[in-house]
């Protein structure tokens, strides 16, 4: 496996085993950019830039979510970018209402840190 393969592979199974905030904190560049699609309902900005930017939104997400019964196919390689269909239960913490959810990730690769991320969903 090469360089980018194992990244991806080790990226994937953090956020399977729950740990999102370290896989952040282990792959993402300081220049990450990260992008949700413009409908996300009021959930923050669209495009934060930065790593305190990305990361603040991962933790606030992470404050009042729980992702569970989590499943990903992929990680799909080609090139210097990677993807994975993201599958899982939310829990919103405050009301304990549990809802499907299922995106596309992509994430493209320079120096062996993510430096964009990509969420697509209706």
């Amino acid at each position: 496996m090469n360089d980018l393969g194992d990244l991806a592979h080790d990226f994937s199974s953090l956020l399977l085993s729950g740990r999102a905030v370290s896989a952040a904190e282990k792959y993402w560049a300081v220049d990450i950019v990260s992008m949700e699609p413009d409908n996300s309902r009021g959930r923050g900005p669209a495009i934060v830039s930065g790593y305190k930017a990305a990361h603040d939104k991962l933790t606030s997400w992470l404050e009042h979510s729980a992702m569970e019964e989590l499943n990903i196919d992929g990680p799909f390689i080609t090139g210097d970018h990677f993807a994975l269909f993201i599958d899982m239960l939310i829990k919103r913490r405050a009301t304990g209402e549990r809802q499907p959810f299922s995106e596309i990730a992509t994430y493209s690769v320079r120096d062996q840190k993510i430096v964009e991320e990509r969420f697509f969903y209706g």
